[in-house]
């Protein structure tokens, strides 16, 4: 059942750009053109090895819809003359009377706030932000060659062209800050991205969150300052045959990526970590797959990180459920082990341990690790202790000394605190 989060959200994130782009992906999502391109997307999906598996068959259609709905956001933010800065890629929610259903794909972080934009460089943009202390832990904004998906198959996605990390911007007392975006070099102005000249390129900004129940969302205003003049705003139409495209590309793209970095290798393994461009820390992954009465434990180092978090995936890359469930944790949420490692469970069935990461009920899917604002002397090779499987009556004598376990009262709490803390994104 698709699970919601039932408030409308009034914080950094309730912009007119982004109540305008989210009825226009209702409107997307309703025609039959697109409709009929996300059956073909389940089709595709059906016809791969991992539409044969009991979790891969049973979250074919939320899999589809849900990259489909986020396809519709890139396609609405597709024009670098009239630029949108729009928030995707997130969980189901409610916004001033509209029902948004679930955009992720790519294995979408939960700690993270995705925002987006075309850009071209032949304008010229300012992002005009404001920080409401306590910010995020970490915010990024990266410039890639196009749309994650439509270009060559890589380790992330597609290619990084610029980058710009919170800790080098110059904010004023009051957290306002602005970035300029253009095709010059930054020629000592401070807070500024260098964009390709008389090319298109895509603009994602994301906002870590390691502490839901405090850190806010950076309110931000995309404003174009200079270029030619703007096209007409698309259709309903034209954005649709946009998003249909888009769609024929995303689909097989993220399949095979999966295909090639996640199901080469073998159940239940995790790869060594690897070092992200432009100092964007660690990651790594694999994919999982426990009978009933099992557990998968993963222990790994956060190597002094400000961020360590882990998530499970569908076997098509969508989240699990995280708002009410326990898919994802990080060093905030989780409980460390005496030596500083953290040990996580994977499993069906709640074995009852802290660090569970709860697969909705499913028995395969994919786990991803990612560290984040990491020291430069961080000793990578021992980033992933172990990874192991077990029966679960073992559970107990495998896990480290020390560790938790809750009653069903004390797990309900634990969902619960953390469904309210995630609601916060929409209130700040």
């Amino acid at each position: 059942m698709e699970t919601s989060i039932d408030v409308d959200y009034v914080g950094a994130l309730a912009t007119p750009v982004q109540r305008e782009g989210e009825e226009l992906t209702r409107r997307i999502l309703e025609t039959d053109a697109y409709r009929n391109a996300i059956r073909h997307v389940e089709m595709l999906y059906a016809a791969d090895p991992q539409g044969s598996t009991p979790a891969g068959k049973a979250t074919i259609s939320r899999a589809a819809h849900s990259l489909a709905t986020a396809v519709t956001q890139y396609a609405i933010c597709a024009d670098p003359g009239n630029p949108r800065l729009m928030w995707g890629v997130t969980a189901p929610h409610e916004f001033q009377g509209l029902s948004s259903p679930r955009s992720g794909f790519g294995i979408e972080n939960p700690d993270n706030v995705y925002r987006h934009a075309a850009i071209s460089g032949a304008s010229t943009y300012e992002i005009r932000g404001k920080v409401n202390y306590p910010g995020p832990t970490e915010q990024h904004f990266e410039m890639r060659d196009a749309i994650p998906g439509t270009t060559a198959l890589t380790a992330e996605g597609g290619t990084q062209l610029a980058g710009l990390h919170s800790d080098d911007i110059v904010a004023t007392t009051d957290g306002s800050f602005v970035i300029t975006l253009d095709a010059q070099p930054a020629n000592g102005r401070s807070n500024h991205i260098q964009i390709p000249a008389e090319q298109d390129s895509f603009l994602i900004v994301r906002d870590l969150f390691n502490d839901w129940s405090t850190e806010n969302v950076v309110r931000l205003d995309l404003v174009r300052t200079a270029g030619p003049a703007a096209r007409e705003s698309q259709s309903v139409e034209q954005l649709t045959t946009r998003s249909v495209e888009l769609l024929t590309q995303l689909a097989p793209f993220w399949l095979d990526y999966f295909n090639q970095y996640f199901y080469t290798a073998a159940a239940n393994h995790v790869r060594s970590a690897r070092r992200r461009p432009a100092g964007r820390g660690l990651s790594t992954g694999g994919w999982f797959d426990v009978n009933d009465g099992e557990a998968l434990i993963v222990t790994v180092d956060p190597l002094g990180a400000a961020s360590l978090g882990i998530q499970l995936s569908d076997p098509w890359g969508v989240a699990y459920e995280y708002i009410h469930r326990t898919s994802s944790l990080n060093t905030v949420q989780a409980e460390s082990n005496s030596d500083g490692t953290y040990s996580f469970v994977i499993s069906r069935e709640d074995p009852g341990a802290y660090n569970w990461l709860d697969p909705e009920g499913h028995n395969s899917g994919m786990v991803a690790l990612r560290w984040q604002s990491l020291p430069a002397e961080a000793a990578i090779d021992l980033a992933i202790r172990s990874v192991e499987v077990v029966k679960l009556e073992q559970l107990v004598e495998r896990m480290p000394t020390g560790t938790s376990f809750l009653t069903m009262q004390q797990r309900e709490q634990q969902q619960s605190s953390r469904a309210n803390d995630y609601v916060r994104r929409y209130t700040e």
